[in-house]
């Protein structure tokens, strides 16, 4: 049922094709303005990747067990072909909390970054902790997983909410199709 449920949340708001589209560029503008404010060398960064993904998730954790969805978009820097992307999250541990963020995974290897655009699954363990009331946030975890120097870099923004959690989960981002006309 929990599957079920995630995978309906994980659809690009919009009623039609186009309003889909328009709801990930907003999120892709909103999402790197606040990035390259937070951390400047980024802008380079990016410019110098393969490509780039902007995701928009919300997470839920209450003891033992956690879940989260999403969606967002991989933009490949060289022929500017944008793939639709769909997340769903399923952790186990101790924790509680809920979080709205928006990551943006920064790719320096081709190979790496197709794989991610053409489905993955990630299976991770670690500690966060995370926390955001009005324009006052912090976040920081450590943790291992398919994330990290190894072909590309995550960058977090922690848009509202509280977690603190210890987990070992199952990440899912897959191509998703927009709505037809």
């Amino acid at each position: 049922m929990l599957p079920l449920v995630l995978s309906a949340c994980a659809s690009v708001p919009g009623d039609t094709g186009t309003e889909q589209a328009q709801t990930v560029e907003q999120l892709v503008e909103r999402t790197l303005a606040d990035l390259y404010r937070q951390e400047p060398a980024t802008r380079e960064e990016i410019a110098r990747a393969v490509g780039y993904a902007v995701m928009d998730n919300k997470i839920t954790k209450v003891p033992m067990v956690g879940a989260g969805s999403g969606y967002g978009v991989a933009i490949d820097n060289l022929s500017g072909e944008k793939t639709y992307l769909k997340m769903l999250r399923f952790d186990v541990g101790g924790g509680w909390g809920a979080r709205s963020v928006r990551p943006v995974v920064i790719f320096h290897d081709q190979a790496k970054f197709r794989d991610f655009i053409s489905g993955m699954w990630s299976a991770s363990a670690g500690a966060e902790a995370a926390a955001k009331v009005g324009e006052t946030g912090a976040a920081g975890g450590a943790g291992s997983g398919n994330i990290g120097n190894q072909g590309y870099s995550l960058h977090m923004i922690t848009d509202a909410g509280v977690s603190a959690t210890v987990t070992m989960g199952v990440l899912r981002v897959a191509p998703v199709k927009l709505k037809q006309e």
